[in-house]
C-alpha cells in the first residue's frame, strides 16, 4: 500500500511540475504589452474632463471627447451622443444650481494587448470619484461615481458612468 501511494505521489508530482513553454511565452508577451498607469497624458485627460465637468466648463469638457463619442449612464440601453449628454448636464446644473467638488479622484489608465482589430490602439481609463454636491440652498450630498472611458488618439471615445441616481 505504501509503495502504491509513493508511486502515485511521484507521478502526480512529475506531471504537476511539467513546464509548458507555450504558456510561458503567452504570459510574457501579454505582460510586455499590457500596463496600468496612474500618470501620463491619458490620466491628465481624465483629470481635465473631471475638472471641466466639476467647474461647468462645457467647452473644455466637450474638447476632451471625439466628435463621435458616446455616453452611457447607469441603466442606459442606448448610448447618448456626448454633445447631447453635455446639453443635458448644462440644463441640470442651471436648474438645480449646485456646486460640484470631485475631491481627489482615483484614476488609472490600462493598456491591454488585444488581437481584436476593433480595439487596437485603445486604452481604458477608470475613475473613482467621491463627488460632493452643494445646492444653492446649502444642502450637501455625496455620491461615489465610477466612470470607465475608452481612449484613443488622445480623445475620449466613450464613457460609462455608474452612480446612485437617487
Amino acid at each position: 500500500m505504501k509503495k502504491t501511494f509513493l508511486v502515485a505521489f511521484l507521478a502526480v508530482t512529475l506531471f504537476a511540475c511539467k513546464n509548458t513553454s507555450e504558456k510561458t511565452e503567452t504570459t510574457e508577451e501579454t505582460a510586455s504589452t499590457s500596463s496600468c498607469v496612474k500618470e501620463g497624458p491619458e490620466v491628465d485627460l481624465l483629470k481635465k474632463v473631471i475638472t471641466a465637468y466639476s467647474n461647468g466648463d462645457w467647452a473644455t469638457m466637450a474638447s476632451c471627447y471625439s466628435d463621435s463619442a458616446t455616453s452611457w449612464h447607469n441603466n442606459d440601453t442606448v448610448g447618448m451622443k456626448i454633445s447631447d449628454r453635455i446639453e443635458m448636464l448644462k440644463k441640470q446644473r442651471a436648474t438645480e444650481g449646485f456646486v460640484v467638488d470631485p475631491g481627489t479622484p482615483n484614476l488609472e489608465v490600462v493598456t491591454v494587448a488585444t488581437k481584436d482589430k476593433k480595439y487596437e490602439g485603445y486604452k481604458w481609463g477608470h475613475a473613482w470619484i467621491n463627488y460632493k454636491f452643494t445646492s444653492k440652498t446649502g444642502q450637501v450630498s455625496k455620491n461615489l461615481t465610477f466612470i470607465a472611458y475608452a481612449i484613443k488618439d488622445g480623445k475620449l471615445q466613450w464613457q460609462q458612468a455608474i452612480y446612485d441616481s437617487k
